[in-house]
């Protein structure tokens, strides 16, 4: 009898095995949605970042300037909207222009910022639709030191998708003195954006 059950169970197993094998594997691209792209800065994304900061420029300018990694797959159409938008820079005062600027705030972006001890910062972003999907979702973590200059960057996007986040980045050895984050990000279709801007660390 006990040998009967065991048979039973083995032949249950090889059934369950055989029907999820049976099923249809769907890929993001297929579902409509795409992994999101994490891209941290390099040195002369950096130097670009300062020489653009507060210019008059669009989205679709910054980021075929700074970020054409983020650009590779998107439409034609998501493109051309970016570079109908113009690019409205985190505000240094901490106060979220952006937000006063929609009436409706339907995206969400946050900044966070942490001393892991005085060798490494550990820092990112995160933009969230407050319901939906959105063509093309964006957003950057700025690490900026007390001089207001950019020292780092971490940005996140993807196709058909209503949340997007940069993952920790680590900033290794940082200069003493304070350092905060300007959290910025957008939407394309729906169009919206939204920034963030933490309170600061100082190291040591």
């Amino acid at each position: 009898m006990v040998k009967g059950l065991y048979r039973q169970l083995a032949l249950l197993i090889v059934l369950s095995i055989l029907c999820i094998g049976a099923l249809p594997v769907v890929s993001a691209a297929e579902a409509g949605t795409s992994a999101p792209l994490i891209s941290h800065a390099t040195p002369e994304q950096i130097k670009l970042i300062n020489e653009l900061w507060g210019s008059d420029i669009t989205i679709g300018e910054y980021m075929e300037k700074v970020h054409p990694e983020h650009l590779v797959g998107v439409s034609d159409d998501v493109k051309k909207e970016m570079n109908q938008r113009k690019m409205i820079w985190p505000d240094e005062t901490g106060e979220n222009k952006i937000s006063e600027l929609s009436k409706l705030v339907s995206l969400t972006v946050t900044g966070r910022i942490q001393k892991y001890s005085s060798t490494r910062i550990i820092y990112g972003g995160k933009a969230r639709l407050s319901s939906g999907i959105a063509s093309y979702i964006y957003v950057e973590a700025f690490l900026v030191n007390a001089a207001d200059s950019q020292v780092d960057s971490t940005s996140a996007s993807a196709n058909s998708a209503g949340s997007v986040d940069t993952g920790d980045k680590m900033y290794f050895w940082p200069d003493d003195g304070s350092y905060h984050v300007h959290a910025w990000g957008y939407t394309i279709t729906p169009g919206y954006e939204d920034s963030d801007h933490t309170g600061s660390i100082t190291i040591p």
